[in-house]
């Protein structure tokens, strides 16, 4: 995978999902839980990192859960000499917390029942997305993950953005991410450049979304280390799984599966 025109002037955000964790297999919640990659897991991991062998990346960043930085690591290794630097201690990309859903299956919510009453009795339903404010016990929620998404893209990714304005020169970073948590920060680089973005579907494990940010005006420009300059952001190649030949379990994304690669519950059901 290689960066578009060269003569256009911009930043480019690949974040990737981890490869299979014995969480997923099992359809529990994970979130900041330290589960392991399965072999398959792995074989994603390795697969993905071959795909991305002939890209050259400034920078790989992932989230320190064992299952994402297994799988940056694989992406690390598949880089050319001299390896790229990396960092894979970046917290606020770690997957939405769930408190005390961690470990648990989902269930039916009974008819009747309060959520409360639900977890009163260690019942944790996948939750509507008419219900971002709602967490389970000791977990966040939706619009807490929105706000540690928003730092995320400020602290991580805007950096690079504001490097390329003042140099003049492309750059093209990594994240290894979760599915939930990357949905929040595609929409966060979207929202830089003044634009909404509504993802079209869970991502499969190790699929990957590229995001561009073009400069706009001429460089190098004079920008503050915080200053979000004049840009274009485009999302690309959403759910991309060139690299899973024989390598996904054949099932389709549905319940669990789909919540945590960052699908959504529309409709009270």
């Amino acid at each position: 995978m290689t960066l578009g025109d060269p003569s256009i002037l911009l930043m480019a955000c690949a974040q990737i999902r981890h490869g299979e964790s014995t969480h997923n297999v099992l359809a529990l919640w994970s979130g900041c839980t330290e589960c392991p990659l399965t072999e398959r897991g792995t074989q994603q991991a390795r697969a993905v990192g071959a795909y991305f062998a002939d890209t050259q990346f400034t920078k790989i960043y992932a989230s320190p859960l064992p299952r994402a930085r297994d799988t940056a690591q694989a992406v690390l290794d598949a880089q050319p000499t001299p390896k790229p630097p990396h960092d894979f201690t970046i917290t606020d990309i770690r997957e939405q917390s769930f408190g005390a859903a961690e470990g648990h299956q989902t269930c039916v919510r009974e008819p009747g029942k309060t959520l409360e009453a639900h977890f009163a009795e260690g019942k944790y339903p996948i939750l509507y997305e008419s219900e971002k404010h709602v967490a389970f016990p000791g977990g966040e929620s939706v619009e807490d993950l929105t706000r540690r998404g928003e730092k995320a893209v400020r602290d991580v990714v805007l950096p690079h953005v504001v490097n390329v304005a003042r140099s003049g020169g492309n750059e093209h970073i990594a994240l290894v991410s979760h599915g939930l948590c990357i949905a929040q920060l595609v929409g966060a680089i979207v929202r830089l450049g003044g634009g909404t973005w509504k993802r079209k579907g869970p991502m499969v494990n190790t699929g990957w979304v590229r995001v561009e940010v073009r400069i706009q005006g001429e460089v190098p420009l004079q920008v503050a280390d915080d200053e979000v300059p004049a840009i274009e952001v485009t999302v690309i190649d959403e759910g991309r799984t060139d690299h899973l030949e024989g390598l996904l379990d054949g099932s389709s994304l549905h319940g669990m599966k789909a919540i945590m690669g960052g699908g959504v519950v529309d409709a009270k059901i």
